[in-house]
């Protein structure tokens, strides 16, 4: 079932149940609460999901969200252009950093993503593109259980084809459900979770 609804999430009700992914570490029930699915616009905003996303493939989004701050630091709050400069000195530096996730591939995509944004798309060109894929609208899923959530939808393998044509690293189908998921262009929150749209 999917359909395009407007509804204020920050005018809910004291949350009751969340959905099964955040119901136990801190730090995801804040990130579930205030982040995930919630629409985000600002294309420095977007790039950071992106690529925290990609920080994320294989592995747990507790420990990203661990990381985040560190990540921040060392990609220069995540700024297009500054990252799009970096150079193999960065690189080196980077995989050195014991304090973020010490991956070359993703480090490399990193580099190479805020490259193509800052070609492709000055200022909020990025903005406009990430969210062109709706036509600038949320769609919202009522998925049952955690079970019957695909691990990525049509919609997912629409923007991936996309954002590997551009010339993207990193950003397979499961990664770019996660990062459309986590701006807010699909929301996802399970059935009986508060912030799901569909609640009575």
């Amino acid at each position: 079932m999917i359909e395009t609804l407007g509804v204020d999430q920050t005018a809910q009700a004291t949350p009751q149940k969340r959905c099964d992914w955040a119901q136990s570490d801190p730090l995801e029930r804040t990130y579930h609460d205030e982040e995930w699915g919630v629409p985000k616009h600002g294309s420095q905003a977007l790039f950071e999901m992106l690529s925290l996303e990609i920080f994320q493939s294989g592995l747990s989004w507790q420990l990203v969200l661990r990381r985040r701050e560190a990540l921040r630091k060392a990609f220069a709050n995540f700024d297009i252009q500054t990252v799009a400069g970096y150079d193999q000195a960065d690189v080196d530096r980077l995989v050195q950093n014991a304090d973020i996730i010490r991956n070359l591939a993703k480090i490399k995509a990193t580099i190479n993503n805020a490259r193509v944004i800052a070609d492709m798309f000055p200022g909020e060109e990025f903005d406009r593109y990430c969210w062109s894929f709706t036509g600038g609208k949320t769609i919202y899923h009522d998925y049952l259980t955690i079970l019957t959530t695909p691990r990525y939808d049509h919609l997912a393998e629409i923007v991936s084809t996309d954002m590997k044509g551009i010339g993207l690293k990193f950003v397979g189908p499961v990664t770019a459900q996660s990062f459309i998921q986590s701006v807010g262009i699909v929301n996802d929150h399970m059935h009986g979770c508060y912030l799901n749209a569909f609640q009575e």
